[in-house]
C-alpha cells in the first residue's frame, strides 16, 4: 500500500519541478489582457494599503523600530512611503508586514490567502535593484501570484485546521517564484530555491487566541526570507529537491488532505490569481459576508435597528471557526485584531453605523455595540459559501427580512472596475502624498508595460 506521501511524490517531474519550469519560461506575452489589470489593480491596492498599514497600524513603531536596529542607516531599497531606503530584504519585509497591518490586503478565497503582501514586496525590490521593465515586473507579479495561489489551494483547508497561516506559507514560494523571475533564474535554480523555501515556510494561527501581531508580520518574513533563499541559490547553493510534494515536503508537513494536482492542472491555461479581489473593508474576508448584509439590512429598515429585534447571522463552518464561536475574544473583542476577526462586532457596527472602516476599531468597548453584540446568534451553515452569509432579522411585527450574500462586495466576478480601486487607494495615501505624486503613481501604475521602470516608479513612492 503506497502511502499519501509517496502517492505525492508519484510523478517523475513532481509539481515542484513543473512550476519551476512554468515561472522560468513565463514571459509578459503569455499574459491575457485580464490578469494584467488584475495585477495592476493588485498593485494599486498594494501601494495604499502599504502606506496606510505604515501609517496606522499600532504595531507598525516596533515594526520601523525592530528594523532600523538591525539594518544601516540607509540602503538602496524603497519602503513605500518612507523617505529613507533599506537594504533588500529589509524593504521587502516592511513593505509585508505594512501591507498586512490593518487586514485590508487583497484576498483570494479559493485559495484562502493574501497572495499581495508576500509576493509584491519581494518582487518590488528585486526589480529596482535589476531596475526591470514595467512588463518584467508585472510577468513576476503573475508567476508569483498563481505560485503563491496554487500552492495554498493545494494545502487547502486542513492546513487551518492545523493552525497553519497559507498567507505566510505559500506567499513565501510566491515571493521566490516572483522574485526568481526577475532574475532570470533557472527551473533549476528555482527549484533549489523552492527547497530553500519549505525550510523557511512558517506561520502560525495561535496569535486569534490573544489578537497578537504576528499575523501582520507573516508576508514580511515570507519577502525577507524569499531574498536569502534567491541570494544563496545565485551564489551556488544547493536545496532540497521536491520542496512541495516530498515526502517531507510542504504538502505533506502542512495539511492533512493535500491536493498536490491543483498545482500544475491548467497551469498557464487557467490563471487562479484572477480570482483575488480586492477588500472593501479593513476586516478578516470572512467576515465581509455579513458585514454587506449587515449594511443592506440597515437600509432596508430605514438606518434604524429595532432595539427589540432578534438578528441572527448564519456564515460557512469555516469562517465560524476563525470568526465566529462563542468565545470571549470573538463577542467582547478587547483589541483591534480580536475586532478584525469577529463577525460579531463587525456586523454589529455596519449595523449601528452604515460603515466598517479603520476609524470603526475607536467603538471597541463602545456600550452600544456591546448591547448589539449581546443580540447577535451565530451559527454555522454547511449551505452557506466560505465568504458569504445570511442575515435575518426578526420584527415585532412578525417580520422576518432576510438578507443573503453568496459573494462578497469586492470580489472580481469576471471584472473588477478600476474605480472603487482607485478610491480606496486614494483614501489611504491622501495623508501622505500630495495629489500630484498621488496621480502619478495611479498613471505609472496603469501603464506599466508602456516603458516604465521600475526603479522610477518605486522611487515616486517615498516621501
Amino acid at each position: 500500500m503506497t502511502t499519501p506521501a509517496e502517492t505525492l511524490s508519484a510523478s517523475p517531474a513532481g509539481p515542484t519541478a513543473e512550476l519551476a519550469r512554468f515561472v522560468s519560461r513565463l514571459r509578459f506575452e503569455d499574459l491575457p489582457a485580464s490578469v494584467v489589470t488584475r495585477l495592476s489593480q493588485c498593485l494599486l491596492d498594494f501601494i495604499g494599503v502599504t502606506v496606510g498599514g505604515s501609517a496606522q497600524a499600532d504595531s507598525s513603531p516596533a515594526v520601523i523600530n525592530a528594523v532600523r536596529s538591525l539594518a544601516p542607516p540607509d540602503g538602496p531599497a524603497t519602503c513605500v512611503g518612507h523617505e529613507r531606503g533599506y537594504p533588500w530584504q529589509y524593504a521587502a519585509l516592511l513593505n509585508g508586514a505594512f501591507a498586512h497591518s490593518l487586514d485590508f490586503d487583497d484576498t483570494n478565497i479559493t485559495s484562502a490567502l493574501h497572495p499581495g503582501a508576500p509576493v509584491i514586496p519581494a518582487a518590488l525590490a528585486v526589480a529596482e535593484r535589476e531596475d526591470a521593465t514595467g512588463a518584467e515586473f508585472l510577468t513576476a507579479l503573475a508567476a508569483g501570484y498563481e505560485t503563491c495561489c496554487r500552492v495554498g489551494a493545494a494545502l487547502g483547508q486542513s492546513a487551518y485546521d492545523r493552525g497553519f497561516h497559507p498567507t505566510a506559507i505559500a506567499g513565501l514560494f510566491g515571493a521566490v517564484a516572483a522574485g526568481a523571475r526577475l532574475m532570470n533564474t533557472t527551473a533549476e535554480q528555482l527549484t533549489a530555491a523552492f527547497g530553500l523555501a519549505g525550510s523557511m515556510a512558517a506561520g502560525s494561527m495561535q496569535y486569534l487566541e490573544n489578537g497578537s501581531w504576528n499575523k501582520r508580520l507573516h508576508p514580511g518574513l515570507a519577502a525577507h526570507n524569499a531574498i536569502l533563499s534567491l541570494a544563496f541559490t545565485a551564489s551556488g547553493f544547493r536545496g532540497a529537491e521536491q520542496a512541495l510534494e516530498g515526502r517531507h515536503g510542504l504538502l505533506s508537513s502542512y495539511s492533512d488532505a493535500p491536493r498536490p494536482q491543483l498545482i500544475t492542472d491548467g497551469l498557464g491555461e487557467h490563471w487562479l490569481l484572477s480570482d483575488t479581489g480586492i477588500k472593501p473593508y479593513p476586516a478578516c474576508r470572512l467576515a465581509h459576508g455579513a458585514i454587506d448584509a449587515a449594511l443592506r439590512l440597515r437600509q432596508s429598515l430605514g438606518g434604524t435597528i429595532p432595539p427589540s429585534a432578534e438578528i441572527s447571522v448564519r456564515v460557512s463552518p469555516r469562517a465560524y471557526t476563525i470568526v465566529g464561536t462563542d468565545e470571549a475574544h470573538k463577542t467582547h473583542p478587547a483589541n483591534t485584531v480580536d475586532a478584525q476577526f469577529s463577525v460579531y462586532f463587525q456586523t454589529s457596527v455596519a449595523l449601528l453605523d452604515g460603515a466598517v472602516d479603520w476609524s470603526s476599531y475607536q467603538r471597541l468597548g463602545d456600550a452600544d455595540v456591546l448591547a448589539l453584540t449581546k443580540r447577535l446568534h451565530v451559527t454555522a451553515d454547511d449551505r452557506v459559501p466560505d465568504a458569504g452569509a445570511v442575515l435575518t432579522c426578526r420584527l415585532d411585527d412578525g417580520r422576518a427580512p432576510e438578507i443573503r450574500v453568496d459573494q462578497p462586495s469586492g470580489e472580481p466576478g469576471g471584472d473588477l472596475p478600476w474605480e472603487p480601486v482607485e478610491a480606496k487607494y486614494y483614501a489611504l495615501v491622501r495623508t501622505l502624498y500630495k495629489e500630484e505624486q498621488a496621480r502619478g503613481i495611479v498613471q505609472q501604475v496603469r501603464t506599466l508595460p508602456e516603458g516604465v521602470r521600475i526603479r522610477s516608479l518605486a522611487r515616486s513612492l517615498r516621501t
